[in-house]
């Protein structure tokens, strides 16, 4: 299967999958979104008769009913308890302010001991060389140009059988299939003390390899594939949770890199994705706190290997990244939400993930997000889509995440993630 993306790309970089337009619902205004009566406002969100204010909505601190930018109203709490903000039994109150929780009635503050799933992983032996089963056919595939292999992260209950996929192919542009080749599986994680061989698996007419994996323990696990043919490899990784697991969702282009773009410029070596600042310490708050990740993505699964250096770069989690299947560029528009929220539902139901948080910058992640039950309270945006649809906005000009993160990550009480 040969895909040529040089028009994709032209096009993909003019529209940078930009779903929605500068100006939404607004009269006489300039960059504004959502905005009402205001004629003379420039760069305002959700505001009605305002200027330069971010999602000034009408509340009323104390009648009793969360509304706005409010957590919790008097008695209403919107369903938060001492246990689900990190402490011991007792009884939790709404701050006089409804912007945060009195927690003085609680019981001891949970502690959150948080491991690295993946530290300590035993050394691998690649196996040896094998002859192609195709020679030719085969040997011209894989001069054509480099490997392009990946396997999609799954996340999965303990009892579950998992079901895996993997695509192998060759050469950044054409990606070009490895038709009826074996790729030899393996697998650690877990209590594991070493690597265990999965099987011996043959490639599709499109290069893919479908298998199925016996329940396992809750745990991270690593799967790597070798092909023996020229000992290429790749990686992906299985998440095995108890329902109820607490989960942040990030997308990645323009939320923790500066734009929809930054994706295609690093593809093609014109640069290195730009991130945000302070966006890998906004990942790493959550990761401290336990809480999984799960990062949901547009781009394509041929730059999986690519996302994952980016991330590791970082200090980010590489693993529960969801890529698409599509062979072309990264998806965009209405086929974006449909996808991440297909995906993400499947993570609810199947798994019982609870979403507790999102990050995002495009209105298709606020629909994907607003499909799957994360509140707009614990929406936040970033871009020019900040604060729209009563999300909250992440604005710090120059400066990315660096207010969200001192400002308010570092001075909220949010509970330890991991179960209790």
């Amino acid at each position: 299967m040969r895909h040529i993306l040089f028009c994709s790309l032209a096009i993909w970089m003019l529209a940078a999958c930009d779903d929605s337009a500068n100006t939404a619902d607004n009269t006489g205004n300039v960059n504004n979104v959502n905005n009402t009566g205001n004629t003379t406002g420039i760069n305002n969100t959700n505001n009605t008769n305002s200027t330069n204010n971010v999602n000034n909505t009408t509340s009323t601190c104390g009648d009793g009913l969360v509304e706005g930018l409010e957590v919790c109203d008097g008695t209403d709490l919107n369903g938060a308890t001492c246990e689900s903000r990190g402490f011991g039994p007792g009884t939790l109150s709404c701050a006089a302010d409804c912007t945060g929780w009195d927690t003085s009635a609680c019981g001891d503050p949970v502690s959150c001991d948080v491991t690295d799933p993946l530290a300590g992983a035993p050394a691998f032996t690649m196996p040896s060389t094998e002859e192609w089963n195709h020679s030719i056919i085969t040997g011209a595939t894989v001069a054509s140009g480099s490997p392009y292999h990946m396997i999609h992260d799954e996340m999965a209950a303990p009892s579950e059988t998992i079901a895996l996929r993997a695509k192998f192919d060759y050469n950044a542009v054409f990606h070009k299939d490895l038709q009826d080749e074996v790729v030899i599986f393996y697998l650690w994680g877990g209590a594991m003390t070493s690597w265990q061989e999965l099987g011996r698996y043959l490639t599709d007419s499109d290069g893919m390899v479908h298998l199925t994996v016996d329940p396992l323990p809750v745990g991270t696990y690593i799967v790597r594939a070798v092909v023996p043919g020229d000992l290429s490899t790749a990686e992906g990784y299985i998440t095995v949770v108890n329902p109820g697991r607490k989960a942040v969702i990030f997308d990645i282009d323009g939320t923790l890199t500066t734009s929809d773009s930054e994706v295609m410029q690093d593809w093609a070596n014109f640069s290195t994705a730009e991130m945000y600042p302070y966006a890998d310490e906004v990942v790493a708050y959550y990761v401290e706190l336990g809480y999984q990740i799960v990062m949901v993505t547009g781009r394509p699964y041929w730059l999986a290997d690519d996302t994952r250096a980016w991330l590791a770069d970082r200090g980010m989690p590489v693993s529960s990244v969801r890529f698409t299947s599509d062979n072309g560029t990264t998806i965009s528009g209405e086929e974006t939400q449909a996808y991440k929220t297909e995906y993400l539902d499947d993570l609810v139901t199947r798994c019982g993930l609870t979403l507790t948080r999102a990050y995002g910058n495009a209105t298709t992640d606020i629909g994907a997000y607003d499909a799957v039950g994360v509140p707009k309270s614990e929406t936040f945006i970033i871009g020019e889509n900040a604060g729209a649809e009563n999300t909250q906005p992440v604005i710090c000009e120059g400066c990315g995440y660096q207010d969200h993160y001192e400002s308010f990550l570092l001075t909220e009480d949010l509970p330890c993630g991991l179960p209790q």
